[in-house]
């Protein structure tokens, strides 16, 4: 009996997708960029798709706020992918720049009706009951067509990449967090967990 019901318990586990317990990696092993950069050679030709899915938070639509973690994986396997799309492979080089980097990039996207209206927006992780600033934060601007023009006057017409670099130190990697927009006094908030990323 005890033996049938230790089975079934292991089969189980087995069907259950594991999840990241560990949470963002920031000094990865030997196995960890080899996985990286299989990853990016394998999926190479949706690459970007594939890190949308995995590394997106907030809602997805024609003028929703949302965003993307950058994590050093995460980064490891787009490179990998881009490369592997024009027969080409990651570098020691591009490797060492990834691997040094000390801060985790967070990009915002988020829409407005005229050219820079995200130049004075800020962002900040709220974490533990602790504000936690970027070392760094930048807006870039573009026209935006959604794929479905489904809009007309009155909609917005420009999409900001609002990025912001936060010091690895000083984030919980593995626990929930809080990222927060600050646009013209008003907040938009979105709830991560950290655990779930790479």
């Amino acid at each position: 009996m005890k033996k049938g019901i230790i089975t079934i318990f292991l089969c189980l586990l087995l069907l259950v997708p594991c999840r990241n317990a560990e949470g963002i990696l920031v000094d990865l092993s030997a196995k960890d960029i080899e996985d990286a950069k299989k990853v990016g050679k394998e999926r190479s030709s949706t690459i970007v798709d594939y890190l949308k899915q995995r590394y997106r938070f907030g809602k997805e639509g024609v003028f929703e706020e949302n965003g993307i973690i950058r994590t050093k994986w995460g980064r490891l396997v787009m490179f990998a992918g881009l490369l592997s799309a024009r027969d080409k492979q990651l570098t020691e080089q591009d490797k060492e720049m990834i691997m040094t980097q000390t801060d985790l990039q967070i990009n915002i996207y988020t829409f407005g009706n005229k050219i820079d209206f995200a130049k004075d927006y800020k962002a900040h992780l709220a974490q533990k009951g602790k504000i936690i600033e970027p070392e760094k934060i930048s807006a870039s601007h573009t026209t935006y067509y959604p794929k479905k023009r489904v809009v007309s006057s009155g909609f917005p017409e420009y999409r900001a990449t609002v990025r912001s670099f936060f010091p690895y130190d000083k984030i919980s990697l593995n626990e929930k967090a809080e990222i927060v927009l600050v646009k013209n006094k008003k907040k938009v908030v979105f709830e991560v967990d950290f655990a779930d990323y790479k």
